[in-house]
């Protein structure tokens, strides 16, 4: 039987989807846990390291460097089943990205073996074309990170789409396709969780 945390919403998307706007906007108007991977822990910072090009590792190598960070966000002190007894935890991102990016490069089987985690309550995936994503990641003005090419967002696009089409029951999930405007993207965010 597939572990389901209640209270936990996860809110997935390519780079440039809006994500951490939207997690944003959750946490204040319900009151929730605001967190994200690859988290702010020891591992993440190594994570963040390698997605900057600061240097290099294997692909599966990063897979299971997720997956270890993952394990502390879960369990870890005040991680997210512990607070997920107490309130609504928001996350950027969880097991889902690493299916979506990970399997770009190192084999299915194993990025689901090394991330069986607990499933997420909610599942939000914000969904703009992958042109408008690449226009949203060069307005930064930073240097692109290690995933962030138009060529690779499709296909992690495509890895996405697999993964939700599998979900487990019991696992609610909302897919915003296309251009919304921020406001009208979390009026149905805040729809699809106070049903």
């Amino acid at each position: 039987m597939t572990m389901i945390i209640k209270n936990f919403v996860t809110i997935e998307g390519l780079d440039g989807a809006g994500t951490t706007t939207q997690l944003d906007l959750i946490a204040k108007h319900f009151d929730a846990m605001r967190t994200f991977e690859p988290t702010d822990g020891e591992i993440g910072k190594l994570i963040r390291r390698v997605l900057k090009k600061e240097f290099k590792t294997t692909a599966s190598s990063l897979a299971l460097l997720y997956a270890a960070d993952r394990h502390n966000h879960i369990y870890g002190e005040n991680g997210i089943i512990e607070n997920a007894k107490k309130r609504l935890v928001v996350s950027d991102r969880y097991f889902y990205s690493s299916f979506a990016y990970q399997c770009l490069s190192v084999d299915k089987d194993f990025v689901k073996k090394i991330n069986d985690y607990p499933h997420s309550q909610y599942v939000i995936f914000i969904d703009p074309p992958v042109k408008e994503c690449m226009r949203r990641i060069n307005s930064r003005g930073e240097e692109k990170e290690l995933f962030e090419k138009e060529a690779t967002l499709k296909k992690v696009r495509e890895n996405y789409l697999e993964i939700f089409s599998s979900l487990p029951e019991g696992v609610k999930y909302l897919h915003i396709e296309g251009i919304l405007t921020i406001e009208d993207t979390f009026e149905r965010i805040k729809d699809f969780l106070t049903l």
